[in-house]
């Protein structure tokens, strides 16, 4: 429905709703709170579809759930927005698994480091003068990745 099957294997599910609960974490107060009542109304509102027989979402089979979250995007209004966010945002925890990320080939390291390399090449006296101004906002190691001591940890 939202994430591909392979979600299933090897406790994903879980995985993917731990990397949910991050990003909620990470969100400002008021955003954490209209997504959470965003979730309430997804799953208390399935109450009032037909083929969900009075169940909340969190308990439909797959069938009926599916069919619950494609009549609410067929529909034009801030329901069919809400849960479309709200796919997204399981859709990116999902691909942000370090397994999925392998095996759909993603491995973002070599460009990040490139960049990081290219922006300290152009910028680092400005970087440096900053940080001496500043005082001490992290150390630059031989890559040249902020924050990097060499070891390739933050």
């Amino acid at each position: 429905m939202v994430c591909p099957p392979e979600v299933l294997a090897d406790q994903r599910v879980d995985r993917v709703l731990g990397e949910f609960g991050l990003m909620l974490g990470s969100l400002p107060p008021a955003a954490r709170k209209a997504l959470g009542a965003a979730l309430v109304i997804l799953d208390q509102g399935a109450r009032l579809y037909p083929p969900s027989r009075g169940k909340r979402f969190a308990r439909l089979d797959d069938k009926v759930a599916g069919a619950y979250i494609r009549a609410l995007l067929a529909r034009h209004h801030v329901a069919a927005e809400m849960v479309r966010r709200l796919k997204s945002a399981v859709t990116m925890c999902y691909y942000e698994l370090p397994e999925v990320q392998r095996e759909i080939g993603y491995d973002p390291a070599p460009y990040i480091a490139a960049v990081s390399r290219r922006r300290l090449e152009s910028y680092g006296p400005q970087i440096r003068a900053a940080k001496a101004d500043s005082g001490d906002l992290g150390h630059f190691g031989d890559s040249g990745h902020f924050g990097d001591s060499g070891t390739g940890q933050p």
